[in-house]
């Protein structure tokens, strides 16, 4: 049995096997130690409960997000492809790794919330206007508005959010997910530059 483990292989593989967990409370501090091998007593030196493995494996699915995101967008060889690549990251990675997804928006963790989290959603929402900002650049040749642009991306990721809910709930317009993949892209696409083209309503 190995004593040896560092605090990111506890946290990469809780990650993994959260990936399609219908229950995250139903995953514990043992399940995770035999997946690593090791006494369920060596992850408690890292993390004194299963919240705080929890609010450590929310700041870390962001960066792996984001990762992921980032180098999707690498292979765009335009801002039309950038722009479905973008919204068609959420919906995949939602809807492939649905645990995770209960993660990010479903779970209630519990305690305060570390200042770790805060920093990963601060940068995460930063990079994420960051690359919508150059996408609509590239698209219309000009900078958006940076509030406007942050307050439509941040409405079309809640509708994003909103219709995987309703498909886990078993509530959702189609029953095949390949439908439903193809449907919230393409409708956040419409939402995202009709909203933003649109400017304020007032």
């Amino acid at each position: 049995m190995r004593k040896n483990i560092t605090r990111e292989q506890v946290v990469s593989t809780a990650l993994e096997l959260m990936q399609n967990k219908n229950d995250l409370r139903g995953l514990n501090m043992r399940e995770i130690a035999r997946a690593l091998g090791c006494a369920h007593t060596n992850i408690y030196n890292y993390f004194p409960s299963y919240n705080d493995l929890l609010w450590e494996t929310h700041a870390a699915l962001q960066e792996a997000f984001m990762g992921m995101l980032a180098e999707k967008l690498k292979t765009a060889d335009s801002a039309e492809l950038r722009l479905s690549f973008f919204f068609k990251a959420f919906v995949d990675t939602y809807l492939d790794k649905k645990g995770w997804f209960r993660l990010a928006w479903h779970e209630y963790i519990g305690g305060e919330r570390p200042l770790r989290d805060i920093e990963a959603t601060e940068k995460t929402n930063a990079e994420l206007n960051r690359h919508i900002a150059g996408i609509w650049k590239g698209l219309t040749g000009e900078d958006p508005d940076e509030e406007q642009a942050r307050r439509v991306l941040h409405n079309t990721h809640c509708y994003i959010v909103g219709e995987i809910s309703n498909y886990l709930l078993g509530r959702g317009l189609f029953e095949n997910e390949a439908e439903l993949k193809a449907y919230i892209t393409a409708e956040a696409i419409r939402m995202f530059r009709l909203c933003l083209a649109g400017g304020d309503a007032d």
